[in-house]
């Protein structure tokens, strides 16, 4: 099995708008992964019953989330396919974005690149990453990722974000009737996470 994750976006998310250079996940080495998962079964084992059945219900919420925008991104990729402005307008986003990212010698498009020919090295699993390659790309993913968020502070890159967005929303909703029952079940299911866990850092912080 593959110890780096090696998903990696390059398309308009329909919750929200993120980044067309979007990288999710970090890249962990076996070793690290076993650690986290040790880690994650000790913290269960110390949780109260009530703590317990709250993180259940945050599983459940989460998977029914992930599910409606599942759906939700077929329907946006209907959307791209039927209309070839959209698509124009979405590669001219990210264009923006990746151009703000790049500064001082910086040149976003090509450390997405080299990141992505990275995973795919190590993709099939007969070869494992030492632990300085692993650190390596942690680090390019960290500040491709703060360029990334800086970028969304730009003002023209958030005008053009929403506004495509908008004309998105539109086009799915025109595609299929189904689209704004889904829209309002994301923000449901998301309130609803949101409220989970405002409650699961009450518990742990005794309150």
């Amino acid at each position: 099995m593959s110890v780096w994750n090696q998903n990696l976006r390059k398309t308009l998310l329909t919750a929200g708008i993120s980044a067309a250079l979007t990288m999710s996940g970090a890249a962990v080495a076996q070793q690290g992964g076993q650690g986290a998962g040790a880690a994650a079964q000790g913290q269960m084992s110390q949780m109260t019953d009530e703590q317990r059945q709250l993180m259940e219900q945050m599983r459940g919420v989460q998977q029914e989330l992930q599910e409606t925008q599942a759906q939700l991104g077929k329907m946006e990729q209907q959307a791209y396919e039927n209309n070839p402005e959209l698509s124009q307008t979405r590669q001219q986003l990210q264009e923006k974005i990746a151009e703000k990212m790049s500064s001082g010698g910086y040149d976003a498009e090509q450390e997405f690149e080299q990141m992505k020919q990275t995973m795919a090295k190590y993709q099939s699993g007969d070869q494992q990453p030492s632990e300085s390659e692993v650190q390596a790309f942690r680090e390019k993913q960290q500040e491709f990722q703060q360029r990334q968020q800086q970028a969304f502070q730009d003002e023209e890159v958030q005008e053009m974000a929403e506004s495509l967005r908008s004309d998105v929303e539109k086009q799915m909703k025109s595609n299929n009737p189904e689209a704004d029952r889904l829209f309002e079940k994301m923000d449901k299911q998301a309130q609803k996470m949101q409220q989970l866990r405002k409650k699961a850092m009450q518990m742990q912080q005794g309150g």
